[in-house]
């Protein structure tokens, strides 16, 4: 029963995930001409130095989405060769605290033929930047001011040789409030089953083992709170490309390193907590102390 139980707790946040809604991001474009493949070494200094002053993290290349799909074989061989195309040209930067991103797309050498970009630049020879507010609703007032602050030290720094591609798109408060509102609902009701399917099959256990014990009622509640906690509060896990669900913790635990933790720490510094409070619940009611005298509820 408890694997048909941990079966249902996999699928239905994935199935869950789905209730939300997806929106398109649509980036701001600058391109900076005239950048040759032996200057762009100086360029890409000078934009790694600006977007880590503006508190930028600089992620690199995605080396391992490269490596999977050279290794892979599940591509058609065009899409293949497009995908790498463009990767091998990408250096990212990630705001997290803001949600911004920012992409360096080295054209230095021209663009390849099996690459369309949707617009017509200025020389064979340029770095796109690519500027992606991640929230809903178009670029907010940080997103904004961040664009025109940037921009500006680029034009001071490069003059004419930047160019507007494609300006950020409007802010839409009301886009904003409806899709966030839409996908909180359906990100706490998926993480509330990630944690009660869960609970059912290790709390049944643990009160079983508990009720063994001779020990005390607020002894045998610490010890459930404790155990269930760590074992099921959700955490994010993927489960596609750009797909995250919340997954109890013990798939986590002990099969992924430390750094899983380190990246997900936001998260888990809010559910484990949370979780913790709805085990000691729980256990008020599963473990019962009636007249100084401990009696377990059946």
């Amino acid at each position: 029963m408890s694997r048909h139980l941990i079966a249902i707790a996999l699928l239905l946040p994935a199935l869950l995930a789905g209730c939300g809604e997806g929106y398109r991001l649509v980036p701001a474009r600058l391109e900076i001409d005239g950048v040759t493949p032996k200057s762009f070494p100086e360029a890409a200094t000078t934009l790694h130095g600006l977007l880590v002053g503006e508190g930028f993290d600089d992620l690199g290349k995605y080396d391992e989405m490269i490596a999977l799909i050279r290794q892979g074989n599940s591509m058609p061989p065009s899409v293949k060769r497009e995908e790498l195309a463009r990767l091998e040209r990408e250096y990212t930067y990630l705001d997290g605290r803001h949600h911004l991103r920012v992409v360096l797309t080295n054209y230095t050498d021209g663009v390849p033929t099996e690459l369309s970009l949707g617009y017509a630049p200025i020389s064979n020879h340029f770095v796109e930047v690519a500027i992606y507010d991640e929230r809903p609703g178009g670029f907010g007032p940080y997103g904004l001011a961040f664009y025109r602050r940037f921009a500006s030290v680029l034009k001071q720094r490069y003059g004419a040789s930047v160019h507007t591609v494609q300006t950020p798109p409007p802010t839409d408060n009301r886009e904003y409030r409806r899709i966030t509102a839409k996908n909180t609902r359906a990100a706490i009701l998926a993480w509330s089953l990630a944690l009660a399917l869960p609970l059912l099959a290790t709390g049944a256990v643990s009160r079983h083992i508990l009720r063994k014990l001779e020990i005390s009622a607020h002894l045998k509640r610490l010890i459930f709170s404790l155990v269930n906690a760590w074992l099921v509060a959700p955490l994010p896990f993927p489960a596609a490309f750009i797909l995250v669900i919340p997954l109890p913790n013990l798939f986590a635990f002990p099969w992924t390193s430390t750094d899983y933790y380190a990246r997900v720490a936001p998260f888990a510094a809010v559910s484990f907590p949370a979780t913790f409070l709805l085990c000691a619940v729980v256990s008020l009611f599963l473990f019962r102390a009636e007249g100084g005298s401990e009696r377990d509820s059946t």
